[in-house]
C-alpha cells in the first residue's frame, strides 16, 4: 500500500492508495485552491508529464486539493498541471480538473535562477528524456530557470530545471551561475 499525504488547512491527511485508486475524504489545500475530477479516472504522476510513474489516481467527482501549477507535457492541449500538496512528486494534469474556489498559483518565487549550458542541451515539455523535444539550447549558452523537481535520472543527476519558456533541460548538463534554483513549491 501506498500512501499519498494531503495537507489540509493545517492539518495533515492519510489518503491510502488501494486497488489503484485513492480513496480520498474531500480536502482543502492549505491556500484555499482546489479542484474536481472531471475524468472517469484521473492519474497521480510522479512529475508533470504523461511520461512520468503513475502514483495512483482520484475518482470522477473527487475534491482535491491544488498547491501550485506548473507547465508541463501536453494533455488534450492542456499543458498545465497542478501539485498535490505537500510534496513536489504528485501531480495532476490541469485538463481533468476543474478549479473549485481559488485557482493556485504557480509553482516557484518570484526570483529567476541563472544556469550555462555546458553541453548542447534538448529542452522538453516536461522532466524526462521520454517527453517530447521543444527545442534546443546551444553548449555555453545561458538559460533562465524558475525552479528545479525530480525527475528522470540522467547520468546520476535527478534534478530538472524549469525555464522561464515553460520548457525543462537536464540538470546534469547546466552549470549554475550564482546560486541553484530553488525547488518548484
Amino acid at each position: 500500500m501506498i500512501t499519498l499525504s494531503i495537507k489540509a488547512a493545517g492539518l495533515g491527511l492519510a489518503t491510502a492508495l488501494t486497488g489503484g485508486l485513492i480513496a480520498a475524504t474531500p480536502a482543502q489545500a492549505a491556500d484555499g485552491a482546489e479542484g474536481k475530477v472531471t475524468a472517469t479516472s484521473l492519474t497521480v504522476r510522479y512529475g508533470p508529464t504523461t511520461a512520468s510513474k503513475a502514483r495512483g489516481s482520484f475518482k470522477q467527482g473527487q475534491i482535491i486539493p491544488l498547491h501550485c501549477k506548473i507547465r508541463g507535457t501536453s494533455v488534450g492541449g492542456n499543458d498545465i498541471w497542478y501539485a498535490l500538496p505537500p510534496t513536489l512528486n504528485e501531480w495532476v494534469s490541469a485538463r481533468y480538473v476543474t478549479n473549485v474556489g481559488a485557482v493556485p498559483g504557480w509553482c516557484g518565487s518570484d526570483e529567476r535562477f541563472v544556469g550555462k549550458a555546458t553541453a548542447k542541451l534538448t529542452k522538453r515539455t516536461g522532466p524526462t528524456a521520454a517527453s517530447s523535444s521543444a527545442g534546443a539550447v546551444a553548449k555555453g549558452a545561458g538559460v533562465d530557470i524558475i525552479c528545479k523537481l525530480p525527475g528522470q535520472n540522467v547520468n546520476g543527476n535527478t534534478r530538472w530545471y524549469h525555464l522561464t519558456d515553460g520548457r525543462w533541460v537536464a540538470a546534469r548538463y547546466v552549470s549554475n551561475v550564482g546560486r541553484a534554483p530553488t525547488w518548484c513549491n
